[in-house]
Formats: structure tokens, sequence, C-alpha cells
């Protein structure tokens, strides 16, 4: 995983104003797997995740920043 995503995630996770449990529920309804603990390490730049889990996470916090009118910020892994 680049560290320019995780960086990317986190500015999209401060922007989409939501609660890192928000992003877990919605996370979780797309086929998670990993834990609350682990999503909030990750959005808050402190561990790094699987690649599928990453792009889960774009999706959520994209889908939310489209609600907000703001552009996707969250990027995905390449290939």
């Amino acid at each position: 995983m680049a560290k320019y995503q995780q960086e990317l995630t986190h500015i999209a996770f401060l922007l989409a104003d939501l609660e890192v449990s928000e992003v877990w529920l919605g996370y979780f309804g797309s086929g998670c797997n990993q834990d609350l603990w682990a999503v909030d390490a990750y959005l808050n730049s402190t561990m790094p995740l699987p690649a599928h889990d990453c792009d889960l996470l774009a999706v959520v916090l994209n889908e939310r920043l489209t609600e907000l009118h703001m552009p996707h910020l969250a990027s995905y892994c390449p290939g």
C-alpha cells in the first residue's frame, strides 16, 4: 500500500465529518476483513492495511464526500 494512499484517506476521513464507527459500519457492509480498532488506526495513519481493505474504505469515504459535494480524495490501490 502506497503511503500517499493512506495520507489521502486520512484527509478524506477528516473532511467526511464521520466518526470511525460510522466509517467502519459502511466498510463492514462492503465485506470487511478488519475490526474497528484496525480501521481506526488506519484512518489516523498509524497502521497500514491490505490493499483490498484500503480500497473498501476509500469507497465509503468517497461516497460520503459525494454527499457533501466534495471531490473524491481517497485513492485506490493500483492494479
